[in-house]
């Protein structure tokens, strides 16, 4: 059909001219992920207007040629590739027949005619789908997550988006959580680089997923939550294991000559004995969290949640040690989270702290001895002060105030079976 066009208030009308239409991704510098796919509306070959089609996909999945999705693709909203180009043929059979039908419209009106092709009620600006990893990531973004606890929260997003790929059907709110579990015990079975986990990880996933599930019900993202009859197993620690005081003071005292490094990060290493925080946190202090003999700081793991301050004394070797390395930029000198750990079961070895202790095998969950330097690492210090001060007062919210747990932590029920001398003291009370 041949229509004309004139310009009235940059209105374009149709007068005789041959309309037609055309479908590209949108084009954004180095993105070629989850792009929007815009229909370019064509008068006479001059384009006239581009609208989005309120669908997406990666730039791998279109065929250009064709105009639509390749063959059995899934776009990230979880729509197959026959229902997306179902719908984007209808959008561009909207431009034909409206065209013929409509002489002596306007470009606007046509465009009121494709939003309702389209689904959409009002013309607005193009907002993304929300798919369950849109509203995951405002989930993250609304929690205010410490780092850390971010980055977790990320391992589970990939996870899901591999399980996804795995199934090859989208991820919705009607989610099978024992697949799910299954998959996240079995994937290690699937991907060659993929450690085995542990069940007690499995369950903190699928205790974040939760999490996860409950924000998006209250929020009204969906009204179903299958966690409602879904029960997650408990997580099983064993005992805590840590250096005795006089361990901890012999590895002080302990000369390792030429090996200056790893002096060093012994030194560091007793240090977060006598303070007991997270290596997380070892890494950002400076010399401004040395406020009159007191550390101070806000634990990273509860900063977005629930942050407080916490206030740690400082002994006569903590500060010793803060003094020996002062005018650097950082409170002491560390080094990278992993070499720290590989320096530290090098200096219990050369120290022949090689005492057995038992460990629960996070796989297995059977009770193993190991020897103290094949196990040690940072968190060992962090118990070291927890359980030695825990064996002396016996308070958890005295050695919390300390550690940063917080009041009626769960954690302290694992400290209160690592003392013999406690128990033989109380036997003693009743003899």
């Amino acid at each position: 059909m041949y229509f004309c066009v004139y310009i009235q208030k940059t209105t374009y009308k149709l007068i005789d001219m041959i309309a037609s239409s055309k479908i590209y991704p949108e084009k954004r510098k180095g993105i070629e992920k989850n792009v929007p796919l815009m229909l370019h509306i064509f008068f006479d070959k001059k384009r006239v207007s581009v609208f989005n089609t309120g669908f997406r996909c990666d730039l791998a999945q279109w065929d250009a040629e064709k105009q639509l999705l390749k063959r059995n693709q899934v776009n990230k909203a979880g729509q197959t590739s026959s229902y997306v180009n179902s719908k984007l043929n209808a959008i561009r059979g909207t431009v034909d027949t409206w065209a013929v039908k409509n002489s002596n419209g306007t470009i606007n009106e046509l465009l009121i005619e494709l939003r309702t092709a389209a689904g959409k009620k009002e013309k607005v600006a193009a907002v993304e789908v929300e798919t369950i990893y849109v509203l995951f990531d405002r989930f993250l973004k609304e929690r205010k997550l410490s780092v850390n606890r971010y980055e977790h929260y990320m391992v589970l997003k990939r996870c899901l988006e591999r399980y996804e790929i795995h199934t090859k059907k989208p991820l919705t709110f009607d989610i099978d959580l024992h697949k799910v579990e299954n998959y996240l015990s079995i994937e290690h079975t699937l991907r060659p680089k993929q450690h085995q986990r542990g069940i007690n990880t499995v369950v903190g996933l699928m205790s974040k997923l939760r999490s996860f599930f409950i924000w998006a019900v209250e929020n009204e993202h969906t009204i179903k939550n299958p966690f409602h009859k879904y029960k997650i197993e408990d997580a099983k620690y064993g005992t805590p294991y840590f250096i005795t005081i006089a361990e901890r003071n012999h590895l002080y005292k302990f000369d390792f000559k030429a090996r200056e490094e790893l002096s060093i990060q012994k030194d560091i290493f007793i240090f977060q004995c006598h303070v007991g925080c997270r290596v997380g946190d070892l890494m950002t202090f400076t010399a401004s969290n040395v406020i009159d003999g007191f550390l101070e700081y806000v634990a990273d793991k509860t900063s977005g949640e629930n942050p407080k301050t916490i206030r740690v004394p400082l002994s006569a070797t903590a500060l010793e040690i803060v003094a020996r390395y002062s005018g650097g930029e950082m409170l002491l000198p560390f080094i990278s989270e992993v070499n720290y750990n590989l320096a530290i079961k090098e200096m219990f070895t050369i120290a022949e702290l090689t005492r057995m202790v038992t460990v629960l095998n996070t796989v297995t969950r059977k009770d193993e001895q190991k020897p103290l330097n094949e196990i040690a690492s940072s968190h060992i210090a962090r118990r070291t002060l927890i359980g030695n001060l825990y064996s002396k007062v016996q308070d958890p919210n005295i050695v919390g105030s300390i550690s940063g747990h917080v009041e009626g932590s769960k954690a302290f029920a694992r400290y209160r079976t690592i003392d013999d001398k406690i128990k033989s003291d109380i036997i003693n009370l009743i003899q």
